[in-house]
């Protein structure tokens, strides 16, 4: 019994430790900036490409055993590519252990990537519809720009918000990192 408590004792002591450990400025910097990176900044261009992927016949998925390539639907293609994007950055980025210097930036971080996640689930299946069910290119283009024109601003409020606060925080602790 007490070779029990005593290993519960060790394992409760090195759990707590651990979670007492922050992680770095260099991992909070590369799991919510670089990630960032994943965000499409024009609806209208990734649209426009689905588009002349389905005309050129060229829309297509691995197939179960992922050996080769099948046809696959706008609808399908998106459920595939952009269904789970930002599913694995949230929980990372909700694990993340940091000084109270880095919270706002983690809840920022967290803001921008459940919306991007919001509009890939269902704005982005909703346009995919459209191009399976042969919409006009007018009724596309025009259904992507409202997209950006509304969401898609908010999601650049979002983004511009978390590199406001994630640039200083690299820049006063040292992180090494290049813009584009």
């Amino acid at each position: 019994m007490k070779t029990k408590s005593f290993l519960f004792l060790i394992v409760l002591i090195t759990g707590i430790s651990c979670k007492l450990t922050n992680d770095s400025p260099d991992q909070i910097f590369n799991t919510i900036g670089l990630n960032a990176n994943k965000i499409p900044s024009s609806f209208e261009r990734v649209f426009k490409e689905f588009r002349q992927h389905k005309a050129n016949g060229t829309l297509q998925l691995p197939t179960e055993d992922g050996k080769s390539m099948k046809k696959a639907t706008c609808v399908e293609v998106v459920k595939f590519a952009y269904a789970n994007t930002f599913k694995e950055d949230i929980r990372r980025i909700k694990n993340l252990n940091s000084t109270e210097e880095a919270e706002p930036i983690i809840k920022a971080g967290i803001e921008l990537f459940e919306y991007a996640d919001e509009i890939q689930n269902k704005d982005f299946m909703m346009i995919a519809r459209m191009i399976d069910e042969g919409k006009s290119d007018e009724e596309i283009d025009a259904a992507a720009k409202e997209l950006d024109e509304t969401k898609g601003m908010k999601l650049e409020e979002k983004y511009t918000k978390v590199m406001d606060l994630l640039l200083p925080y690299a820049d006063a602790n040292g992180v090494e990192y290049n813009k584009y």
